[in-house]
């Protein structure tokens, strides 16, 4: 029966902490307590050994013995310990003083726990092992500070229950000792209260009297005795002795250092200060001062006057003698003489001097002199008094952006405005931009935030901050259900967490719920609120227009449509209705076809839109017909123009013959000349050998006069598909007299440079139109009537251009041979080309400073003589003419090459020269043999 208790109830068993009170009795009969008389931190450790009932109330996970836990230190509640990791780093963030909240008491903590840093409820053990019996728990004596002994249970999750050792402990005054329980004295902060019951007896501060106080603690007080005067003739005075009392408390008494003296003779004993004042006279009798009561009172009469001869020597202001101003002074009653100096004495205010002249008596005050201050956003000036306690202010409004970057600032003229702009003038980066730490506590925003949160339900409760809002933390304690019952998000549901998709199949599909009858559409559960997909099954229905009873179309179609032509005649033109299946009645209203019926003037049909039975307009014909020139070589397409006063322009006009005629005749003249009969076909003779007699007349590409550029025949040679079916496509553009553009569909650059190429040999104009990846080519024929077909097409130019080619390449090969010089052995030409000398070849260093050596030149000049034609550079002095040379190795035989380096390099080099303090300057010079002799 017990065992069938235990498994009833929890695998955690309790045991006596005292080794000796565990009996056998014990043993045998194991109790387990009920859940209601549990306290709630050891029923969460029994829920979390059962792994099923404990809920982390961060992640609501179900939390066992095997997870990493964290505690409260306030509310012992647990949590998963990287759910409280990530709730204290986001709440930090987003705090001013970087401090966060406990999820379940709020209680405030500074601390983040540490990474991967989880411990057991002692904190000893860091990543404890999993206990399945007491979960978190290493095992070990907890010994936590709460006393000298320390905790004496074993590692455990609440609070730490109370020391119950004895200790000895004082009474108050020390005196007596006792023992009691350790606890008490930690409820008590370490002090004993207990009480001996006998008087302290310790001298007091006064150093006469005793403590008559019971045993108490701490120190022992002011002296509460009180002192009384013996007789009325010894009384207890002030320093002074203008007061006297009868009785005064021991703790007020301060003795002065020296006696007290008055100008009789007598002296006292001072032991307080009154708050008399006295009149004391100088030694003049003619001037005195005022004096409180002090230690030392001053005697009328032994002071010597300020004012005698003897030792005022200056004016008021002490800046001029008195020997300078006027005759000397006979005694302290003369008057004293200003002279011309400003005053100049520190005024109350401590800030100004005295502005008057030199004057007798105080100084100005108050102090009424005017200073520019700055508003309280430091954006005016404005003139003061020196007395105006406060700072003045402005008008102007803040407008800087407060804490939470959403708000601006309204206050006028705001103490942190100055903080706000150097604040917007320093680049931030975007997390130092969301700490309000770096903001000045005038902009702190305190608006409440109250915006939606991603839940969608709740507003925000935190106060106006920058960035997101935290994540809403109300939970729902209802099940999350889908409507099929399969899939399911268990309670407690976060608010706005959202049901994942549901995998099975909608119930209506289980149920053939379909109002048609047919079998539903298979698909997946989904919201009610979303209706299910429409049926697709394949039905017949009769159209629209009555013509056809069984149309093949969906379920769901209720619009179906034949697709036939309506075809019925309307009413008010010959035309016939156009539209497609349609509810009978409904035929076009309004016609919208062209014309189409043959004009009267002209062999052309009318092309505007539609206008009923009424005839034609008289207008001149817009279509465009083909004229040709005399030997119909070249032909072009202008505007009809044919009406009731004018005729058509097809049987008036003729096109003049141009160059292309001309060009024409000469291609026949060749053709004929070399038996070509066509460009195309040739029974009598081989085609090969008649192209290459006709090649072989022209020396360049123009004088072929081919149509087609080189690039595109060039194309056609490596695309001979692809560029005859744009050949062909242009041909019949042309041949349509009714089209006027042509616009092809977007292709590659290449492509489209060989439209541009072979639109110029047709006379359109063309232009590339819109932007990569879908730019394409528009081609448009001639306004008046220029544009017209190559003579010859693309496959009759190519063998033309192709043996032109390799003719053109045989000529330049034999150029080549022709050109090739030859070397003959043991030839002797009669003269040996001679370079031509140069006429400078040295640079020349004009009066070198003392001290200088060649070393030096090198140094300075050797550098830039690197990248130049001048090899192995020297470097030499003149003792005698005091200059300097530095000229090549082979200095008798460069060329002009050379001595153009050497004037690029004279300009610099006479800079560095001058720079360095080496010479006077640098310039060319030509040297030989003998010059460099003589240096030497």
């Amino acid at each position: 029966m017990v065992v069938e208790e235990l498994n009833q109830h929890s695998l955690v068993l309790e045991f006596s902490e005292d080794d000796s009170d565990f009996s056998s009795e014990s043993c045998s009969v194991h109790e387990v307590r009920d859940e209601h008389d549990m306290a709630y931190y050891e029923r969460a450790v029994q829920e979390i050994a059962l792994g099923d009932r404990y809920v982390c109330m961060i992640c609501t996970v179900e939390m066992d013995y095997t997870c990493k836990m964290y505690a409260c230190e306030g509310c012992y509640r647990v949590f998963d310990y990287e759910c409280i990791r990530e709730w204290a780093l986001k709440s930090t963030e987003k705090t001013l003083d970087r401090v966060w909240k406990c999820p379940n008491c709020y209680k405030v903590n500074k601390r983040v726990p540490a990474k991967n840093r989880p411990t057991c409820w002692c904190g000893k053990t860091v990543n404890p092992d999993p206990n399945p019996l007491d979960p978190n728990s290493c095992g070990q004596t907890c010994d936590a500070p709460i006393c000298p002994h320390g905790c004496s249970k074993q590692c455990h999750l609440g609070p730490h229950p109370d020391c119950v050792r004895t200790i000895t402990t004082k009474c108050q005054c020390g005196k007596h000792t006792r023992e009691t329980f350790c606890y008490q004295t930690i409820s008590m902060k370490g002090k004993s209260q207990f009480q001996c019951n006998e008087v302290c007896g310790l001298p007091l501060a006064c150093g006469i009297h005793k403590c008559e106080r019971l045993c108490h603690s701490g120190i022992c007080g002011p002296c509460p005795a009180v002192l009384n005067a013996k007789s009325n003739k010894l009384k207890i005075r002030c320093y002074c002795g203008l007061e006297h009392r009868d009785s005064f408390k021991c703790k007020d008494v301060r003795v002065a250092s020296d006696l007290s003296k008055d100008g009789k003779g007598d002296s006292w004993i001072g032991a307080f200060g009154c708050s008399g004042i006295r009149k004391i006279e100088y030694a003049c009798r003619e001037h005195s001062f005022v004096e409180k009561c002090q230690p030392s009172p001053s005697i009328s009469g032994k002071i010597a006057c300020p004012f005698s001869p003897k030792l005022l020597k200056t004016c008021p202001c002490g800046r001029t003698s008195l020997k300078v101003l006027a005759e000397p002074r006979k005694s302290c009653t003369s008057p004293i003489p200003n002279c011309d100096s400003t005053c100049g004495k520190k005024l109350a205010c401590g800030r100004h001097t005295c502005p008057f002249t030199c004057h007798d008596g105080p100084c100005m005050d108050p102090c009424i002199q005017i200073e520019t201050v700055r508003c309280s956003c430091h954006k005016n000036l404005y003139s003061v008094p020196c007395q105006f306690k406060e700072q003045p202010r402005c008008d102007t409004k803040c407008e800087s952006l407060m804490s939470c970057r959403r708000h601006r600032c309204t206050e006028r003229c705001c103490c942190g405005r100055p903080f706000a702009e150097r604040r917007r003038k320093t680049p931030l980066s975007s997390r130092e931009l969301m700490d309000e730490s770096s903001v000045e506590s005038e902009h702190i925003c305190l608006k409440d935030c109250n915006l939606t949160l991603s839940c969608g339900c709740h507003k925000c409760q935190r106060k106006c901050h920058p960035g997101k809002c935290p994540p809403c933390l109300e939970s729902d304690s209802n099940d999350l259900v889908c409507p099929c019952g399969k899939t399911v998000v268990e309670a407690p549901v976060r608010c706005g967490t959202r049901l994942p998709p549901c995998h099975y199949p909608c119930i209506r599909v289980i149920q053939n719920a379909y109002k048609c009858g047919h079998k539903p559409m298979p698909h997946t559960c989904h919201p009610l609120n979303e209706p299910c997909p429409s049926c697709t099954a394949p039905v017949f229905k009769p159209c629209k227009c009555g013509k056809k009873d069984k149309v093949r179309t969906l379920c769901f179609q209720n619009d179906v449509s034949c697709g036939t032509t309506c075809g019925k005649p309307l009413d008010n033109c010959p035309h016939m209705c156009q539209k497609s299946c349609h509810i009978p009645g409904e035929c076009q209203k309004k016609c919208k076809q062209i014309c189409n019926r043959k004009r009267i003037y002209c062999d052309h049909k009318c092309r505007l839109i539609c206008h009923g039975n009424d005839k034609c307009p008289d207008i001149p014909c817009p279509l465009s017909v083909k004229i040709k020139c005399e030997c119909e070589v070249k032909e072009s397409f202008i505007t009809c123009g044919a009406n009731s006063e004018t005729p058509s322009k097809a049987t008036t006009t003729i096109l003049p013959c141009d160059e292309e005629c001309e060009r024409h005749k000469r291609h026949l003249q060749l053709r004929e000349a070399f038996g070509i009969s066509n460009f195309s076909d040739n029974p009598s003779r081989s085609k090969t050998a008649s192209l290459e007699n006709l090649a072989a007349v022209a020396n360049s590409f123009e004088e072929l006069e081919l149509p087609f550029s080189e690039p595109a025949l060039g194309t056609f040679a490596k695309q001979e598909a692809w560029c005859t079916q744009i050949e062909n496509v242009l041909n019949s553009f042309m041949d349509n007299e009714e089209k006027t553009s042509l616009h092809f569909k977007p292709m590659r650059p290449a492509q489209r440079h060989f439209i541009h190429e072979l639109a110029k040999s047709y006379n359109l104009y063309v232009e590339s139109q819109d932007r990569e990846p879908k730019r394409s080519v528009f081609v448009k024929k001639q306004d008046n009537g220029g544009s017209c077909k190559p003579v010859i097409q693309l496959k009759d130019s190519l063998p033309i251009y192709q043996f032109f080619k390799e003719n053109e390449k045989e000529k330049k090969a034999q150029r080549f041979e022709a050109q090739t010089t030859t070397e003959f052995v043991n030839f002797i030409p009669k003269e040996e080309p001679q370079l031509e000398r140069a006429k400078n070849n040295a640079f020349k260093l004009k009066n070198v400073s003392t001290g200088t050596t060649k070393e030096d030149l090198e140094r300075i000049f050797a550098d830039h003589l690197k990248p130049t034609l001048v090899k192995n550079p020297q470097f030499k002095i003149q003792d005698s003419t005091k200059n300097g040379l530095i000229y090549p190795e082979d200095y008798a035989e460069i060329s002009v090459n050379v001595e153009r380096d050497l004037e690029a390099l004279v300009g610099h080099f006479d800079y560095l020269c001058k720079e360095s303090f080496i010479g006077d300057g640098i310039e060319l010079c030509h040297i030989d043999l003998k010059v460099l002799q003589e240096s030497e």
